[in-house]
């Protein structure tokens, strides 16, 4: 006789059980290396868009600064640009402790403003030098060496600037 009104519950074999917390090891140990990977890729980004910015900046701020000045000093192999805020003054720019400085000096004499004549234009930088070209005095070599999550990153831009260069 068969008997349709009871179904037999006997629960999952040892082999069942094994197969599945092996599928679902897998799938989790998929699911952390995506994570971590992603994560990896995230700090990469984030990093070489941090990169791209500073450069960025530091490139487009001399440019515009470069170009827009009347005339470029050289005193003690020092540049002056002059200032794009106040046309009466004069930058010129010094690395210390990993920042690029900025400093204000008088267009006449070339000394300094005093109060608020030094601020700080970028950091993480490593090494930084802006001359004008021995081989072209119309070429401003802008030099700089970024650093980030222990990485160093070296640049050198080239800026033809056509401007009178005074050395007094």
């Amino acid at each position: 006789m068969i008997n349709l009104g009871k179904i037999k519950n006997g629960g999952f074999s040892l082999i069942e059980m094994i197969t599945v917390l092996t599928v679902i090891a897998l799938v989790f140990m998929m699911l952390l290396f995506g994570l971590f990977f992603s994560n990896t890729i995230n700090t990469k980004a984030r990093i070489n868009q941090e990169i791209f910015n500073e450069e960025r900046f530091l490139n487009l701020y001399f440019q515009k600064q470069i170009l827009e000045s009347r005339r470029i000093i050289v005193k003690s192999d020092r540049l002056y640009l002059q200032d794009l805020e106040t046309p009466n003054y004069y930058n010129y720019y010094i690395m210390s402790n990993g920042m690029i400085k900025r400093y204000k000096v008088y267009e006449t004499n070339l000394s300094t403003i005093g109060t608020g004549a030094s601020s700080q234009l970028a950091d993480n930088i490593k090494n930084f030098s802006i001359s004008l070209d021995p081989a072209a005095a119309a070429v401003i070599i802008l030099k700089y060496t970024l650093s980030y999550e222990g990485e160093t990153y070296e640049r050198e831009i080239t800026i033809e600037h056509g401007k009178i260069v005074e050395y007094p």
